[in-house]
């Protein structure tokens, strides 16, 4: 676990550890999302080649159904 403080101007430092991991670089932008009441961080990343990226997504044993049902189970 990693704790970084609040600024009075609500600031805070994402802990190295965790920038490493989101490979967040000065001026990355960041997303905050609230699911079941945690705050989550993405750091939202553009696909280089959106083609390649989807085709290998298909390869995958994934359960489309399956998969939005969770999502959706997430955000009641």
């Amino acid at each position: 676990m990693s704790e970084t403080k609040v600024t009075t101007k609500y600031q805070t430092t994402i802990p190295e550890d965790i920038r490493k991991y989101l490979k967040v670089k000065p001026g990355s932008k960041v997303e905050w999302y609230m699911v079941k009441g945690f705050a989550i961080v993405d750091v939202p990343n553009k696909i280089k080649n959106p083609v390649d990226f989807l085709t290998s997504q298909i390869k995958l044993d994934l359960d489309a159904v399956k998969l939005v049902k969770e999502s959706r189970e997430d955000f009641k």
